[in-house]
């Protein structure tokens, strides 16, 4: 394994910052899917019961 002692060169700094960009679109767009998916759902004509997973998907639960 590649000793560290000095940080990210240039490079590597831009990849893992893309990544990381990355990584948090994916989650954004999982996310919105997510609630989307809710909305559509039956159940969500019952009162409540959307916005209640609504703010599960939210939380991450």
């Amino acid at each position: 394994m590649k000793e560290n002692r000095d940080g990210l060169d240039r490079q590597e700094a831009h990849i893992y910052r893309n990544m990381v960009k990355e990584l948090h679109q994916n989650e954004q767009e999982l996310h919105v899917a997510r609630v989307e998916e809710l909305d559509k759902s039956p159940d969500s004509d019952i009162e409540g019961a959307a916005s209640a997973k609504r703010e599960l998907v939210s939380q991450g639960v």
